[in-house]
């Protein structure tokens, strides 16, 4: 499958960018030696091609993955919430306040916001989505499992 077209505001990088990337992806603990040696550069310059990634936005960030299972949140749901427009303020702040919610979609279609939660017990979904009864609609959906996680971008 070909590459398609990029949109005006992407980033063209050369082979070694790319590389550096996926090793990045892989591994973002690995010293700028190690990634040298894999992509076929000196330490400073992996440390230069490193700072103009950060530059140019292309690199966010470095974080831990961590297992919420192992953190005693081994249930992940995901919650389809329907809100009126003038309710967005409102839900958006609810949102930030919510710890169990890993991640936030706003939509198109039907549904204003996607959420993933992670929680440690059913009857914790529940108190989740009661907050929003008031002025939002949910669907909620208890993950069985995860085909795919975290797929690295360089593989796009």
């Amino acid at each position: 499958m070909g590459r398609s077209k990029l949109p005006a505001n992407a980033i063209e990088l050369d082979d070694v960018a790319r590389c550096l990337l996926r090793e990045l992806e892989r591994d973002a603990r690995a010293s700028f030696a190690a990634l040298g040696r894999r992509v076929g550069l000196s330490p400073p310059a992996v440390a230069e091609r490193m700072r103009r990634l950060e530059d140019l936005g292309l690199i966010t960030g470095y974080r831990a993955m961590l297992d919420p299972a192992r953190l005693g949140r081994p249930i992940t749901a995901i919650v389809r919430m329907r809100v009126t427009p003038e309710h967005y303020p409102w839900a958006k702040r609810l949102i930030d306040a919510s710890p169990e919610i890993m991640e936030c979609h706003h939509v198109t279609g039907e549904d204003a916001f996607v959420l993933k939660l992670v929680v440690a017990t059913v009857e914790d979904i529940d108190q989740v989505i009661s907050r929003f009864a008031p002025h939002a609609a949910t669907s909620t959906s208890i993950v069985l499992s995860t085909l795919v996680a975290d797929r690295p971008m360089t593989e796009l």
